[in-house]
C-alpha cells in the first residue's frame, strides 16, 4: 500500500517515507551546518522484549549479544536495552559568546522535572542513532527495528496527508504497536514473576525465548 509521501512495506510491517532523506520538520533541524542532517536518527532507540525475541528467533544471538547487549554504548534495564548514540563533540563545546555548552545545559535542564524533556532535546539535537548508515539511513535489520522506529512519522509529513490518507496511517502504526507492545506485557510479567532481569539472567531469558519460538514453529 502506498498513499500520499509514506510507503507500507508489508514484509517488515514498517512505515516508509522518502521524504525523510531531506527531513522537513522544523523540529528535527540540526544546530549547526557541523552536524549530520538525519532527521527523527537523531535518537536512541529502546529495545523491548519483541524486539529480542524477534532477533533470538531469527538465530542472530551474536548479533544480540555483541551489539546490544555486550555494546558498553548501551543501557540494559531490566526488560528494555537503550541503544546509546554517538554524540558530536560540540555538544560538548561552548559556541563564540555562548556562557554554557550543550552539555552544560543538558545537565541543567535536567536537574528540573519541569524541563527534564528539553535536556532530553538538547542532547538529542547532538546525537546519531548507532544504527545510522550515511547515504541510506537505517542499517539495522528491519525485522529488529523498533516498533516506534517502524511506526513513527513526523508532523511534517503527516500535515501533507488526506483524512483518509491520516485514518491510514494511524491504523498501520496501531497495528504495528499492537504487535509488540502485548508482546513485552505478557513476557515482562512472566519474568517479574520468575525474578529474572535482562540484567542478571540473560541467559535463562535467552532459553525461554528460544523455547518460545520453537512452540510457536511446532
Amino acid at each position: 500500500m502506498k498513499y500520499g509521501t509514506i510507503k507500507w512495506d508489508a514484509k517488515s510491517n514498517q512505515l516508509l517515507s522518502t521524504v525523510c532523506r531531506n527531513c522537513p520538520d522544523p523540529h528535527f533541524q540540526r544546530r549547526s551546518e557541523e552536524l549530520p542532517h538525519i532527521g527523527c536518527c537523531a535518537y536512541e532507540p529502546v529495545f523491548t522484549l519483541f524486539e529480542i525475541y524477534k532477533m533470538i528467533a531469527a538465530g542472530e544471538t551474536d548479533f544480540f549479544m555483541e551489539q546490544l547487549y555486550r555494546n558498553p554504548r548501551n543501557t540494559i534495564y531490566e526488560y528494555e536495552i537503550v541503544a546509546g548514540a554517538f554524540i558530536h563533540p560540540l555538544f560538548y563545546s561552548r559556541g563564540p559568546g555562548e556562557s554554557e555548552s550543550p552539555a552544560e545545559r543538558y545537565e541543567r535542564l535536567r536537574q528540573s522535572p519541569h524541563t527534564a524533556y528539553q535536556a532530553v532535546d538538547e542532547r538529542l539535537a547532538y546525537a546519531v542513532c548507532q544504527f545510522f548508515v550515511d547515504g541510506k539511513g537505517c542499517g539495522l535489520n528491519p525485522h529488529f527495528k523498533t516498533s516506534i522506529c517502524r511506526s513513527f512519522i513526523c508532523d511534517a509529513i503527516e500535515e501533507r496527508l488526506s483524512e483518509e490518507e491520516r485514518k491510514q496511517l494511524s491504523a498501520r502504526q496501531r497495528m504495528i504497536r499492537d504487535e509488540a507492545e502485548p508482546f513485552h506485557r505478557k513476557y515482562r510479567a512472566i519474568f517479574q514473576e520468575k525474578g529474572w532481569t535482562l540484567g542478571d539472567n540473560i541467559e535463562e531469558i535467552m532459553v525461554y525465548l528460544q523455547e518460545l519460538n520453537q512452540q510457536k514453529a511446532e
